[in-house]
């Protein structure tokens, strides 16, 4: 499940680490079906920070993906002749997708005021599978990132 890197870094290996957003979102919400957690009787504040938060995501994720896309370094080189570049825009994809669904999820939630248990399940999964697709695509952009004086070009 863990794989060593040069030196002492340690990764996930491939797969744990293209699953672990969604295992992490479906226990999150599982733990929360199972206590019957609920949003409590006036939501409204959450939903609206969860909002923002998921459009903040969305706009540092979209911003990367520009930069990303137009950088001519002789990393973003390495990386582009290498398969990585797929894997790295397929975190990318998943980590805006997951912003925009947590903001979708948390307006519908505004809206329609649902305090109810199924939704706060759904709502807690959102939640944690955005905050991992980020943390997965932060990680993975710093360790591409972090040895950019050993690349040749």
């Amino acid at each position: 499940m863990v794989v060593k890197e040069k030196g002492c870094r340690m990764r996930l290996s491939p797969k744990a680490e293209l699953c672990y957003p969604f295992v992490f979102g479906g226990l999150a919400s599982i733990t929360c079906w199972y206590f019957k957690m609920d949003l409590g009787n006036n939501p409204i504040q959450l939903l609206s920070a969860t909002v923002s938060f998921g459009a903040i995501v969305s706009g540092f994720v979209g911003t990367s993906l520009s930069i990303l896309t137009s950088w001519e370094t002789p990393v973003m080189r390495k990386i582009r002749r290498t398969r990585y570049l797929k894997l790295l825009r397929k975190y990318l994809g998943w980590a805006l997708l997951s912003g925009i669904l947590l903001s979708l999820v948390s307006i519908i939630g505004m809206f329609f005021s649902f305090t109810a248990v199924w939704f706060s399940a759904i709502w807690c999964a959102t939640l944690v599978f955005c905050i991992a697709c980020l943390w997965r695509l932060a990680s993975v952009m710093l360790l591409l990132f972090s040895d950019h004086e050993n690349v040749s070009d």
